[in-house]
């Protein structure tokens, strides 16, 4: 039993020692410092705040890095600092090392010095697949306040942000080189990137076997698709491009599409090389195309536009040979989607 009481006596006294101990140390934490500010200098970022009593020293930090340990005083310039937006915060330490609970902050970033350029941006990006345009993108060159983007080496846009969709874009590798500018100037070197716009949907045959017939309903894109008749046929030969042709004979092409869903505004441009050397042949569409073409004896582009493309519309293209017994050959079908500026 007086065991039993002693082993009770001994827990309750830890207790009550741990308690006070915790209790001792939330009452004595030293205060946290307060009014912390960060000024941008041309070359530093320069920090201050209020004392705190009964500091041994500070511990300065900026983004999640220690970068002053052992501050005596409550200033401090930082020569390193970034170019870009950065929290800093300032803790008090007590003479046994104990730190504040909180903390003060701010957030600065280094000025831009009188007669120093940007650096050149880096990992300059431009896509390949987006239906809408090019998609270029990039790293913030050093000291940089915005960008100066040259197209084939003829200057196109002046760009604040990070990124910039060319809705201008072709189908045809295009070059793009960007620069860094602030109010110095801008860049000594820029960087290149080339790009273009994705078509929706391209067929130049080349995919095909010589001598493979287009069957109803072959699919060629998503939610793309050609109906035949008369059996139109791959043939290599005299192509616009490539190696490889479609020819009709007494028989049609119809191309198919449903919008999908997709939830641009725009309108679709269908566009094809065409060669008849006698005899014509029809273009009609369920958008209002209906025009007869003869004697195209050289490789012609034919464009049509839809119009206004709504969400779940769909549209057919038809071209179709006369029956007067003679070769019409197509190559480089095209769909581009154009975007028409909303969403």
């Amino acid at each position: 039993m007086k065991q039993l009481l002693f082993i009770v006596f001994v827990f309750i006294g830890t207790f009550v020692y741990v308690g006070c101990n915790e209790e001792d140390y939330a009452i004595n934490r030293i205060a946290s410092p307060e009014n912390l500010s960060a000024t941008r200098g041309d070359t530093s970022v320069f920090l201050k705040w209020d004392k705190v009593e009964g500091t041994a020293f500070y511990t300065l930090v900026r983004g999640l890095k220690v970068i002053a340990d052992s501050l005596y005083v409550e200033s401090y310039e930082d020569a390193l600092a970034p170019d870009t937006l950065t929290e800093y915060r300032v803790y008090a330490v007590d003479a046994m090392g104990w730190r504040s609970s909180t903390y003060a902050s701010d957030s600065g970033y280094l000025g831009i010095p009188n007669g120093i350029i940007p650096r050149a941006p880096i990992k300059f990006e431009a896509s390949v697949d987006d239906i809408r345009g090019c998609v270029l993108s990039w790293t913030t060159g050093r000291f940089a306040t915005s960008y100066k983007l040259y197209k084939n080496d003829v200057f196109y846009a002046d760009i604040v942000e990070n990124q910039f969709i060319d809705y201008d874009a072709t189908d045809v590798p295009t070059e793009y080189t960007l620069y860094s500018n602030n109010y110095n100037g801008i860049s000594q070197t820029g960087i290149s990137a080339t790009g273009n716009k994705a078509y929706l949907c391209l067929d130049n045959y080349e995919k095909y076997e010589d001598g493979y017939v287009i069957q109803p309903w072959t699919e060629i894109a998503e939610r793309t698709q050609y109906y035949t008749e008369g059996s139109p046929i791959v043939v290599a030969g005299e192509a616009y491009s490539g190696s490889k042709q479609l020819i009709i004979k007494e028989g049609k092409l119809q191309i198919l599409h449903d919008w999908g869903g997709a939830l641009y505004d725009g309108y679709y441009v269908i566009s094809f090389m065409a060669r008849k050397e006698n005899g014509s042949f029809n273009v009609y569409s369920t958008f209002g195309t209906n025009e007869v073409y003869s004697n195209v004896g050289e490789w012609t582009k034919f464009s049509y536009k839809t119009g206004l493309i709504k969400v779940g519309d769909t549209f057919n293209l038809t071209i179709e040979s006369k029956l007067d017994n003679m070769n019409l050959l197509i190559d480089d079908l095209s769909i581009s989607y154009i975007w028409s500026g909303g969403f």
